[in-house]
């Protein structure tokens, strides 16, 4: 599974880093039955569809799908001048190309006819003649992910469909003095204005340029986003510490974070090495165990200072794009219902939305065990599937005794991944937070759109279309030479998908999910699903 998520984030950024003119080559593996909504993907968001065919090459144009007959379809064209390679594509995996950024919309389907192509005529491929699907992914020439490459598979497949038509929130950008640097996402999984909450996005140390701090902020996918305000949160500390804020804003040093010295998942042993490092070796919450319950729960064992009765957890997570698959898959059966739903939803109270994603398990549920047992520390809010989180938890320990100290984790089957987990027992130092509000933000039109951005008023500064962005500068002053300093980017707002299914609503299924932890058996069911159908394609592949 870790090297499926690689794939599939090193998919994803593929259209995040904008700044550099190199272009990498990823080969993904393909499978039949699940390549169809890869496909129509690809033509829906206008991606140029090159054929590999032996040592033909050439385009497919008007690219269609059919999923019952299990084939793509399309008009044969000649390749366009600017997408002939110089060089043959598989020489080598990095390929320069001379300013022309089309290229970087390239799909190449690898298939196995060796047909001759009759140019204007249309080509039908069976999926089962596709070798594999490759991809253009920008390279900036700094690592923006840990790629693991393999035979990956049908969840390959999966990682092209969530990765083109993923629906998550406001994509926010740093520049690092020299370009755009893709940071994380704003307001994640707040899909009404009566769920806002205040959003603290940790921000990459720049080399400030003029005493600026500058951000982008973009929609890249198909929604319209309402941002309310942002701010930017300065904290001065010594060199020597860490700081992070928790879910209400508040900052919290970490300056002697220990390693949990046992980790068991689902009441069994394991390997505590994806906790001890931030490497995208992660905990999945993907455990095969037999019984009723789809949850799925990490435990974790430190040693605790004899008189401490406060810490700090320090976790490394994000949201998985399987949970982003999986609810697109429940969105589906609104069907042509789906967008008065969604208009519906917006007058739904926030007590109720949030009820329902907590008997979901969506949240990260946060459990400290104390001689009581299990209590609930903190329900940690959705905070996107693009990129890992640092988060803070402060823990309150007066109803623990001994040195044992045992952290519970808990979601949904696949909803979250924790790279990284450890505690800090140490008292906090007192931290100041100085609060910037945007100098200048200017959108995409050089429109001035400060006050839009400067105050939480439900006065929106609305991004409805796909391409839509803003710049904004926050002035700066220059850092004091003995301390550190972290940026934050305190943020508010909340988006609202675009979608036009056609399909007839399936009310019988709905209703299904009003009952608690019916989303999380949902994800396992698909999941179960999927990899059955790949162990019986393996198994065909096999016999042939």
């Amino acid at each position: 599974m870790t090297s499926f998520l690689s794939i599939l984030l090193t998919i994803a950024f593929m259209n995040l880093i904008v700044s550099c003119s190199y272009y990498n080559v990823k080969s993904v593996t393909t499978t039949p039955d699940t390549i169809a909504n890869s496909i129509d993907s690809f033509a829906k968001s206008q991606k140029y569809a090159v054929i590999h065919s032996g040592m033909t090459i050439w385009h497919l144009s008007q690219l269609e799908v059919n999923e019952q007959q299990k084939t793509m379809s399309g008009i044969a064209k000649r390749l366009d001048v600017i997408h002939i390679p110089k060089k043959p594509r598989e020489s080598k995996t990095t390929h320069r190309y001379n300013g022309k950024k089309e290229v970087l919309n390239e799909v190449h389907f690898y298939v196995t006819t060796k047909s001759t192509v009759n140019y204007g005529e249309r080509i039908t491929i069976p999926f089962s003649e596709i070798n594999s699907i490759s991809i253009n992914d920008l390279n900036s020439g700094r690592t923006i992910i840990n790629i693991v490459l393999g035979t990956i598979g049908v969840l390959a497949v999966l990682a092209i469909i969530v990765a083109l038509t993923k629906s998550s929130c406001p994509f926010i950008y740093v520049n690092d003095g020299g370009e755009y640097i893709f940071t994380g996402e704003l307001y994640p999984g707040v899909l009404t204005a009566n769920q806002q909450r205040d959003d603290y996005l940790l921000l990459p140390k720049i080399d400030e340029t003029n005493g600026t701090y500058c951000i982008k902020i973009t929609n890249e996918l198909k929604e319209i986003q309402y941002t309310d305000f942002v701010q930017l949160l300065e904290v001065n500390h010594p060199k020597n510490t860490k700081v992070l804020l928790d879910k209400n804003g508040n900052p919290h040093s970490y300056t002697d974070i220990i390693s949990p010295i046992h980790v068991s998942l689902d009441n069994l042993k394991s390997d505590s090495a994806p906790a001890l490092l931030k490497d995208n070796s992660s905990f999945m919450f993907d455990t095969k165990i037999s019984g009723t319950s789809s949850t799925r729960y990490i435990e974790l064992q430190f040693k605790k200072p004899p008189q401490a009765d406060q810490g700090k957890l320090f976790l490394t997570a994000k949201n998985s794009l399987w949970l982003d698959y999986v609810f697109g898959k429940f969105n589906a059966q609104f069907g042509t219902y789906y967008n008065q739903f969604q208009k519906d939803q917006q007058k739904a109270s926030k007590e109720k939305s949030t009820k329902w994603m907590n008997d979901q398990n969506i949240p990260l549920s946060v459990y400290l065990k104390t001689n009581n047992g299990w209590e609930l520390v903190e329900r940690i809010n959705t905070v996107g599937p693009m990129a890992f989180r640092d988060l803070a938890v402060p823990i309150d320990l007066k109803g623990v005794k001994g040195e044992d100290l045992t952290i519970k984790l808990e979601s949904g089957f696949m909803f979250w991944e924790i790279d990284y987990v450890g505690m800090d027992f140490t008292k906090d130092l007192p931290l100041h937070i100085n609060y910037i509000n945007p100098d200048e933000a200017v959108d995409g039109n050089n429109n001035i759109v400060t006050k839009l951005l400067s105050f939480e008023d439900q006065n929106y500064f609305v991004q409805p279309h796909i391409g839509d962005e803003v710049i904004v500068n926050f002035k700066i002053h220059e850092p004091q030479p003995e301390l550190n300093r972290t940026f934050f980017l305190k943020n508010r707002g909340y988006y609202n998908y675009i979608r036009n299914y056609t399909d007839e609503p399936n009310f019988q299924n709905l209703k299904l999910f009003r009952k608690a932890g019916a989303f999380t058996d949902f994800s396992k069911f698909e999941y179960d699903a999927l990899m059955d159908y790949e162990s019986q394609f393996d198994l065909a592949s096999q016999s042939n």
